[in-house]
Order: structure tokens, then C-alpha cells, then sequence
């Protein structure tokens, strides 16, 4: 298990710690990539509780004190269906 840090834009002061199963090869950006996103999953659900489903957030990856990489991450809109039958008397 892998942990790391990161901080969203305008929470600067606030460190957020993430736990991976998978370590993250800081030299390929498609790890980066997909540590940003994991990272905005769990500042969603663990600390901010959703955000404005038609913005994104900026993540800001660290290692240590050393910023390492920055991403814009749009969240995306999953439709729910929900059926309630209007037949039954």
C-alpha cells in the first residue's frame, strides 16, 4: 500500500492523504493521470461530499514538500434510473 499527498486549488493549506493499492511511476503521465483521478474520487467522497457536477477541480499532486504534477479533473455525469410502479392499487 502506497500513500500520497495532494491539495486542491484554494485549499492550498490543507493536506489531503490518499492510500493506493498500486505505486504510481512518477515519470509516465498516464500514472500521473490516473493518481489525479483516484485522488479527486477521494476528495470527493471522503472530504468535500460532491462538487458542482458541471465544473472540475485542480489537483495537485506532492511528493514529500515537491509539487510534482498538476491536473484539471472534470467529474462526470453518471445517470441514475429509478422505476416506481403507478399501476399497483
Amino acid at each position: 500500500m502506497a500513500t500520497y499527498k495532494y491539495f486542491v486549488y484554494g485549499e492550498s493549506d490543507k493536506l489531503y492523504e490518499f492510500e493506493s493499492v498500486w505505486e504510481c511511476d512518477f515519470n509516465n503521465q498516464d500514472s500521473l493521470k490516473l493518481l489525479a483521478e483516484k485522488m479527486a474520487e477521494d476528495y470527493h467522497y471522503n472530504y468535500d461530499g460532491g462538487w458542482n457536477e458541471n465544473s472540475f477541480i485542480e489537483i495537485t499532486i506532492l511528493n514529500g514538500t515537491q509539487e510534482l504534477a498538476t491536473f484539471d479533473v472534470d467529474i462526470e455525469y453518471v445517470p441514475t434510473f429509478s422505476a416506481y410502479r403507478i399501476d399497483d392499487d
